[in-house]
Formats: C-alpha cells, structure tokens, sequence
C-alpha cells in the first residue's frame, strides 16, 4: 500500500514540475524578446542620429566656446542667437543651436548687411522666423529696419551713376532701375515701424533723386513734342534746365532760329501791311494838302487873305496897348488876361502849326496867330472911365475869345497830327 502512495505523490510532483517548467519558459521567452526589441530600438536611435549629425562626436568645449563668443561687432540678435546657442548645450547638453548657429548667423548677416534681393526679403524674413525658434515680431521689425538702413544706400549709389553717365538713349532703362528705387521707397514708406528709416539721409537723397530724374524724362519729353510740331510754334524753347533738356540744345537752337526767322517774315508782312496803308493814307493826305504859310510878319488883314486862298481857317489870339503908352508892349506876367482890340493892321508875332516845323497842312484846319495891337495914343479920358470900360470890353472879348480858342484849338491839333502824318 505504501509503495503504491509513493508512486502516486512522485507523479503528482512531476506533473507540477512540467508546469512550472512550462512557465519559466514562457517568461524568459517574453523577456528576450523584450530586451530584443528594446536593444534594436536603441540600435536604431544611434544609428539615426549618428548618420544625421556625424559632427555630433567630434564637437569639443573649446569649438563650443569659439563659436559662442561674442564679438564687439555682433548686433542684438546675433548675441541674442549665441547665447542661447551657449545655453542649450551648458544646461541641457543640446548641442544642435551650436551647431546650427553658423548657418543662422549667416542668415541673418545677409539680411543685415543688405545681401537679399528686394523681391526676396519678406521670405527671408519667414525663414528666419521658421528656423531661429528666439526670433519674434519685434526682431522682424528691427531686421527690416537694418536691411532697409543697408540696402537703400546702396540702390541709390547704383543709381546714382547710371543717371550721372546715362543719356536720353538710355532713358528707358534707367526708368526701370529708377521703378525699382521708386518701389522700395514706397514698400519702406507703408511698412509700419520704418519711421527711423524715412528720416535717414540716404532716404530724402533717393527721393531728391527720384525727382530729378522725373524733371529730366518731362522736360526732354516736352521739348521733344515741341520740336517735332515745330511748325506750329510761335514762341522760342525756353534754355534747359535739366542734363537730358541740355542734350538737345542743338534741336532747340534749330528749331528756335525756325521760329525767329518766321516771326521776322510775320513781321515784315505786317510792316509792309502797314506801310501800304500808310502810303494809302498819305496819298489821300497829300491830295488835300496845300503848302504850310508863313504868317508871321503879315497883318492880320493879309493873313485872312492868304488863308482864304487856301482853303484854311485862321483863329486870332492877341493883346492890347489901350492901357499903356504909346509903343509899349504887355508885360509878359499879365498876357492871357488881355484880348485883341479886333484891329486888323496889327502884325502877326508867331503862328501854330509853324511853317518852320511843318511844309504841308490839310484843307480845312485852323491855323492860330498870335498878334500885338498897334501903339496907340494914351486916351484922355478919366483913368477910372478908362479903366472900367476897358474891364467891360475886355469881359466881352475874353469870353468870345475863350470860345474861340476852345473850339478851334481841336480843329489845330486834329490839323497837327495829319499834317505830322503828311511829312513821314
């Protein structure tokens, strides 16, 4: 009976024992397939990041520090982007920004230093944002201040010389290159921030510029247009002011001698215009002209004579002795005031139009004389008499003699001028 339990219990054991047997296998079966999995992850991680950054072995302290330093003519960002180069790889033991950083500095620098084409600039600019994880909008807006700050000097040096050599054959291109300038100006002017820049002097040199240029392209335009309809003109080109205005001084020279040569015929037709009415005039003047006669001298009484034979009129201006002595004459302060006594012998001093100033006069003007009265004896009569009924006399005569001259003086100058226009 014993036997027989002993036999029982072993192959209880046995079966307990292929169990855990079984077990143990299983696990280490998982756990090397674990560990398996695991090394080849590992594996792999090396070997991506060994064949990525090869460099990444090689790195020492001393090539961390050269690249990391700080130079006295490094900007805000340039420090900006070596310290937390410096600080990734001395607090996390990231090497990657040191690395990177030549790269990045390089990126920057040619934005900075003007490097960029214009059209390139605004992809830069997102590049560098994409790339350099420090750089916010506040360091785009200081970028673009240093780019334009660099670059617009330099366009308008460019310019500068194309426009100082250039000339109306190359007008055209120098328009393109002056657009381009133009363009910037403009892309500066509306961007926010680049007050700093509107004020610097390569700014207002470039608009200055800009303007001058303009002034140069309109006025070579115009004098152009005013050459080729030449014909047209009236006026003289006015002398340029402007070096594309110059070029053309010979066109303007020949164009301007055009225009005086066709003004001087202008004017030659009209002066002979004139002329031959003129003559026309003085043809007419000279049919009804007669002799100018020379009065002075004569009586009155012989002048209405010659006057009558003429075909003249004759208006009599004179003075009166009445008040003096036998052969005086009136003082000069008081002659105007006296009147001619109408006494007919009285000799004629001068005339007006005068025969020495005049050979022709027209039919029917008014030559005026003046004459002396003839010395007559001192009258008997009482002074006071005398006097009031020579103040009365002489009331009479001044206002008929008044009229006279008034209406006659029109008649003589009327005379005059015709009589001027006979002689030329």
């Amino acid at each position: 009976m014993k036997k027989k339990k002993r036999v029982r219990l072993s192959k209880t054991k046995n079966k307990k024992y292929r169990k855990i047997s079984k077990s143990w296998k299983i696990f280490f079966y998982s756990f090397f397939v674990m560990v398996s999995l695991v090394s080849a992850y590992l594996f792999f991680k090396a070997y991506h990041y060994i064949n990525d950054i090869p460099e990444a072995q090689n790195i020492t302290q001393e090539e961390i520090y050269r690249l990391t330093r700080i130079e006295e003519t490094d900007t805000r960002l340039i420090r900006s982007l070596k310290n937390d180069a410096f600080e990734s790889w001395l607090y996390e033991a990231n090497d990657e920004k040191v690395k990177t950083l030549a790269k990045n500095k390089e990126l920057l620098l040619e934005v900075m230093e003007g490097k960029t084409d214009v059209s390139d600039i605004d992809n830069a600019m997102s590049e560098i944002k994409r790339r350099i994880d420090i750089v916010e909008d506040i360091d785009i807006e200081e970028l673009y201040v240093l780019y334009y700050k660099s670059i617009l000097p330099k366009k308008y040096d460019e310019l500068m010389v194309v426009f100082q050599n250039a000339t109306i054959a190359d007008a055209e291109k120098m328009s393109k290159e002056a657009q381009d300038l133009l363009d910037l100006l403009h892309k500066i002017y509306n961007q926010e921030g680049m007050l700093t820049v509107t004020n610097e002097q390569s700014f207002k040199k470039s608009v200055s510029l800009l303007d001058d240029i303009n002034n140069n392209i309109i006025e070579a335009n115009k004098i152009t247009d005013q050459v080729f309809s030449y014909a047209s003109l009236i006026e003289t080109i006015p002398e340029p002011n402007t070096k594309f205005g110059m070029e053309l001084g010979d066109y303007i020279d020949r164009t301007n001698n055009y225009i005086q040569s066709k003004n001087m015929v202008e004017e030659f037709k009209k002066k002979y215009s004139e002329l031959q009415s003129d003559l026309e005039t003085n043809e007419r003047l000279i049919k009804r002209s007669v002799n100018m006669p020379d009065l002075v001298g004569m009586t009155v009484k012989e002048a209405k004579e010659e006057i009558d034979q003429l075909d003249l009129n004759l208006s009599i201006q004179g003075y009166t002795n009445t008040m003096y002595k036998s052969g005086e004459s009136v003082p000069e302060n008081i002659r105007g005031t006296e009147n001619w006594d109408r006494n007919e012998k009285d000799l004629i001093l001068k005339q007006d139009p005068s025969s020495q100033n005049y050979k022709y006069i027209v039919k029917g003007s008014t030559v005026t004389i003046v004459v002396e009265n003839q010395s007559v004896e001192k009258r008997t009569q009482s002074s006071e008499s005398s006097s009031s009924s020579t103040s009365n006399s002489n009331s009479n005569s001044n206002s008929n003699s008044n009229s006279n001259s008034s209406i006659t003086s029109e008649t003589t100058s009327s005379s005059t001028e015709e009589t001027t226009s006979s002689d030329d």
